[in-house]
């Protein structure tokens, strides 16, 4: 594998970081009341918030954004390390542990925005009328990127491709996604499906994604949706392998960015100033790519990943003008509903529970 080129590390100069301890008291309490799952399906597989609560105390002047060090969450990192101080906005980027965690923390004012999964858990919040809407993506990708069968059901990629296209005979074996009521989880529904086989009929398991890869190459379970770099780390070491390559499709979308709307109406020039710097970092990354010496070292200081994994893993995806296919999205929560994981009845339009207002402002400037 050849060496990552050596780039000089980014100073941070508007943005700042600190970590803050797992959610607890009414914080807590809101993740039941909303019917939260843990993660959000695209995380480390549950590493990084200190709890212990270590870090820098809050600068009550900045707009804190809460993050999880995970490489999908690449957005949010150039725009606070690069483009943040270009369009005079004072950020400061806060360590969760889990997309609950921002969900919880936005909603209840903690902090300004952050990201979310695409999961039953933002999507009961939205049911109770926490002020808390999706504003814009942070990431898409593909059901082929993140499927993955065991070396012990199949010795190649070519012998995935077989096995992936009639899997019924797997009734009742072990599959894994990282958390209940997540993105991953429906991924693993729509790619079971394509293989003739229900979500229902298998036994499914929540193994966060570094764990899925030696049980992957033991054979503890047969397959598994692991977020990058993880399913790139078990084909290179031959612990399993992905049947398909990337298609030219549209992406689904995974992941979101989320404002508290009671702060973001009442600071309508501080949100549309963040969702400016915000689609300069989208269009940057969709112009050059995830994997530039510069998106490999942030990703590096933000998550401490290995930046040649980074860069030999396939890539995610954002859209430049920050567009997201609603009929895509609208396909998750309705196997959401299907899985029983949403605290309501009926299918709530998805352009309710997206707001582009800020996303629209700052397109224009």
């Amino acid at each position: 594998m050849n060496s990552t080129p050596a780039v000089p590390e980014l100073t941070p100069t508007s943005s700042r970081r600190r970590r803050v301890p797992v959610a607890v008291g009414a914080l807590a309490a809101l993740v039941l009341a909303v019917g939260c799952a843990e993660g959000d399906g695209l995380g480390n597989g549950g590493e990084g918030a200190d709890a212990n609560g270590g870090g820098a105390e809050s600068d009550s002047d900045a707009i804190q954004i809460a993050y999880l060090a995970t490489g999908s969450s690449l957005p949010l990192f150039l725009m606070a390390e690069k483009y943040a101080e270009e369009v005079g906005v004072d950020v400061e980027m806060v360590e969760v542990s889990s997309g609950n965690d921002a969900i919880t923390g936005v909603a209840t004012g903690q902090y300004e925005t952050g990201f979310a999964g695409i999961g039953s858990a933002s999507y009961n919040a939205f049911a109770d009328d926490l002020p808390v809407r999706y504003v814009a993506p942070m990431h898409t990708g593909y059901v082929e990127d993140y499927f993955i069968l065991s070396s012990e059901v199949a010795g190649s990629s070519e012998e995935a491709e077989s096995v992936a296209e009639d899997m019924s005979e797997y009734a009742g074996e072990t599959f894994a996604v990282n958390a209940p009521g997540v993105v991953t989880e429906a991924v693993l529904g729509f790619v079971l499906e394509r293989g003739g086989l229900s979500i229902d009929e298998i036994d499914l398991e929540y193994i966060p994604f570094p764990d899925q890869v030696p049980a992957l190459a033991n054979g503890g379970i047969v397959g598994g949706v692991l977020s990058e770099p993880f399913p790139t780390q078990a084909e290179s070491n031959d612990s399993g392998y992905r049947p398909w390559d990337t298609p030219e499709e549209e992406p689904i979308p995974f992941t979101g960015i989320i404002f508290n709307t009671d702060w973001a109406e009442a600071n309508e020039e501080a949100a549309t100033d963040f969702m400016r710097a915000y689609a300069m970092a989208a269009e940057d990354l969709d112009t050059n790519g995830w994997d530039t010496p510069e998106m490999l070292d942030l990703v590096e200081q933000y998550t401490g990943t290995d930046p040649e994994l980074v860069a030999a893993s396939r890539q995610h995806h954002i859209n430049e003008d920050l567009s997201v296919d609603l009929d895509l999205v609208l396909e998750l929560q309705e196997f959401y509903m299907e899985q029983g994981s949403l605290n309501y009845d009926e299918i709530i339009p998805e352009e309710e529970i997206w707001d582009f207002t800020w996303r629209d402002a700052a397109l224009e400037n």
